[in-house]
């Protein structure tokens, strides 16, 4: 009897609390949205990522369609565009512009692909410097 005795004691419930299960809840919560946030945040990343790696294309493409050559390099600005993509609507500028003396024959040489996707605008450019005398010696 003294076993049935022990046994019958006070009872206790095997489980969570109510505090204990909104805590989890809340941490979940917590952790969930720091979750869609990075990865949100990754996404854009990623966007941002493919524009520019397009523009670096684009941008080669620039100098394979329209070289310089030393001899018929002016100052002025020469624009046009490519056919739309579904990265957005991109364009050209380059602006080439005389560094120094005339007699320096020292040039700069501004190559910029920019482009426009949902209302937002962005560009990346190339700046290089070109040496082009009139005539050797």
């Amino acid at each position: 009897m003294s076993e049935r005795a022990s046994r019958a004691g006070p009872s206790r419930c095997v489980g969570m609390t109510l505090i204990e299960v909104m805590l989890t809840i809340i941490i979940l919560g917590i952790a969930g949205i720091v979750l869609i946030t990075t990865t949100s945040q990754g996404l854009g990343v990623v966007r941002s990522a493919r524009l520019y790696n397009h523009a670096h294309t684009l941008l080669a493409r620039i100098e394979l369609e329209h070289p310089l050559f030393d001899e018929d390099i002016q100052v002025g600005t020469e624009q046009g565009s490519f056919p739309r993509t579904e990265l957005g609507d991109f364009n050209w500028s380059r602006t080439i512009e005389m560094i120094g003396e005339e007699e320096d024959y020292l040039f700069e040489v501004r190559t910029r692909v920019s482009w426009t996707r949902r209302g937002q605008t962005g560009y990346e450019e190339v700046v290089f410097y070109r040496y082009a005398p009139e005539e050797d010696i």
